[in-house]
């Protein structure tokens, strides 16, 4: 099939996700009566699918495009975008609040997701100092940093829920898991300009992503400033995944998965890969969403457990299938 159909269907197949999911849950919206202000089905749909679809369709989209930078810059097919700690960041900060909220007043002011932006700000710049220490910032001295840095705040959160309550240990638990009923319209507003910058940054970088991929000795040969785009890349990602991180929590699978299915299906070319895996990323995310608000409702089962259901025996499926990875 040709090239271009395969994008035109891939687009369509992500249009009908976003445009049905505010339509299917629970409750049964009358599409006559949403823009009816005074009706429940105006307020379900805007102010409760609607925004919900929107963060799914934007965490889904940075997560796809992250996980593709990582595996581009590290040439590692299991690269993620949090392989170099940022959610453990967040989470050590998420849980940290939730710690310390009770009982130290300036902790209880901050609030849960600044908190979490703290910690992932805080380990983003960690990372970076640690692996340019000897001045000379290469992609195994950053992924190296970034594993150890995951490592140990992994400990120190361990370590918290060893001492913790029960209610604390779950709520620690809630979070790192990762779930979209938590995200509000603030969290919403937070990651649309951080998301869609990165975007537009990234792809700015598709020819050097190309050329890294290849390995750094082949990259510098072709003239690419390794060190400037791999810091400006390395910045422009983890700033993303801790704005969605700190606001849904870390949401798994989709970083490593969705990029793979791209390039097996459609292009190894970041300049049509980036752009597509951002749209289907963003819209897996909202089908897997949509599934985990309504195969058990009233009650909802956390969004990360779908992705991993859906997307792990796709991912098998695939190994066996083509060499290709």
């Amino acid at each position: 099939m040709n090239k271009n159909i395969k994008i035109i269907i891939t687009y369509l197949i992500c249009l009908i996700v976003l445009f049905t999911a505010p339509f299917i849950g629970s409750y049964s919206i009358n599409i006559s009566s949403i823009f009816n202000v005074n009706t429940t089905d105006n307020y379900i749909f805007f102010h409760t699918r609607l925004p919900r679809v929107t963060a799914g369709f934007i965490t889904g989209g940075i997560l796809a495009v992250s996980g593709l930078v990582f595996q581009s810059i590290f040439k590692n097919p299991i690269a993620t975008p949090f392989t170099l700690g940022v959610a453990g960041g967040a989470s050590l900060g998420a849980a940290l609040y939730i710690f310390f909220a009770q009982s130290v007043t300036i902790m209880a002011l901050l609030g849960q997701t600044v908190a979490a932006m703290a910690g992932a700000l805080i380990t983003i710049f960690i990372v970076f100092f640690l692996s340019a220490v000897k001045r000379k910032l290469n992609n195994t001295t950053l992924l190296l940093s970034g594993v150890a840095v995951n490592f140990f705040t992994s400990a120190l959160i361990m370590f918290m829920q060893y001492f913790a309550d029960i209610n604390q240990s779950y709520n620690i638990t809630r979070y790192m898991i990762g779930n979209l009923a938590v995200v509000t319209n603030d969290n919403i507003l937070l990651m649309l300009p951080v998301s869609f910058a990165a975007f537009f940054i990234i792809y700015l970088f598709h020819k050097e992503l190309d050329i890294l991929s290849m390995g750094e000795n082949i990259a510098a040969g072709r003239g690419v400033n390794i060190t400037y785009s791999v810091t400006i890349l390395y910045f422009t990602v983890s700033l993303a995944i801790a704005a969605i991180t700190a606001s849904a929590g870390p949401i798994g699978f989709i970083g490593m998965i969705i990029p793979h299915i791209i390039r097996l299906f459609i292009s190894y070319k970041n300049k049509i890969l980036i752009p597509v895996s951002f749209i289907f990323g963003g819209a897996f995310l909202v089908m897997c969403d949509t599934i985990s608000r309504t195969i058990i409702a009233p009650a909802e089962l956390p969004v990360s457990i779908i992705t991993s259901i859906i997307g792990a025996p796709f991912f098998i499926f695939l190994i066996l299938k083509t060499n290709k990875l």
